[in-house]
C-alpha cells in the first residue's frame, strides 16, 4: 500500500512540476510577446511622427495653407521624435504638419541636427523660432506647445482651415439666395 501511495504521490508531484513548468513557459511567452508588441508599436509611432513627407501623414490636411505660410514666413520648430509635447504639437496640425520645418534635436536620432540645436541654445522642445532667410533669429517663442492662434499672430499667417476656404463661393451663395 505504501508503495502505491508513494507512486501516486510521485506521479502527482511530477504532474505539479510539469504543470508549473508549463505555466512558467506560458508566462515567458506572454512577456516576450508583450516586448515584441511594444517594440512594434514604438517603431510604428516613430515612423508616423518622424516628420517624413513620404508616409501616411502626407495626406491633405485642414491647415495646409496655414502651415505652408508658416514655413514661408521662416517659422521653424525645433523638436524631437521622442518628445511627447512635440507629438502633441504635430497632432494639432494633423496632415498639414508636412509643411512645417522641424529641426530634430535629439542626438539619438539619425536625422538630428545637433550642432544647429546647440548653436540655437535649444534647452527644451518644442521650441519655435521665427528666422530670417539666413537662419538668424527674429523672434524666439517660449519652449512648449504653442496654440495655432499664437503662431498665426506672430507670423502674420491667417489661421483658416482649408475646408473653410473651399466652401461655397459668392456666386454660388447668390444663386442659392435668389431661388
Amino acid at each position: 500500500m505504501r508503495n502505491e501511495r508513494g507512486k501516486i504521490f510521485l506521479h502527482s508531484s511530477a504532474f505539479v512540476l510539469h504543470s508549473s513548468a508549463k505555466r512558467s513557459m506560458n508566462q515567458d511567452n506572454i512577456i516576450i510577446a508583450s516586448i515584441v508588441g511594444a517594440l512594434l508599436l514604438v517603431t510604428v509611432a516613430a515612423f508616423i511622427f518622424s516628420g517624413s513627407k513620404e508616409g501616411p501623414e502626407a495626406v491633405a490636411g485642414d491647415y495646409d495653407t496655414f502651415a505652408q505660410c508658416l514655413y514661408d514666413s521662416g517659422l521653424r520648430m525645433y523638436g524631437s521624435a521622442t518628445c511627447h509635447f512635440c507629438a502633441q504639437q504635430r497632432s494639432m496640425f494633423g496632415g498639414s504638419f508636412k509643411f512645417i520645418r522641424e529641426i530634430e534635436c535629439d542626438p539619438r536620432n539619425a536625422l538630428a541636427e545637433t550642432e544647429r540645436c546647440i548653436a540655437k541654445n535649444i534647452e527644451a522642445t518644442p521650441t519655435w523660432i521665427l528666422e530670417d532667410e539666413n537662419g538668424n533669429d527674429i523672434e524666439r517663442f517660449e519652449a512648449g506647445v504653442q496654440q495655432l492662434t499664437v503662431l498665426s499672430e506672430k507670423s502674420g499667417c491667417p489661421l483658416v482651415k482649408d475646408s473653410e476656404e473651399q466652401g461655397t463661393s459668392d456666386s454660388e451663395s447668390r444663386e442659392v439666395q435668389s431661388e
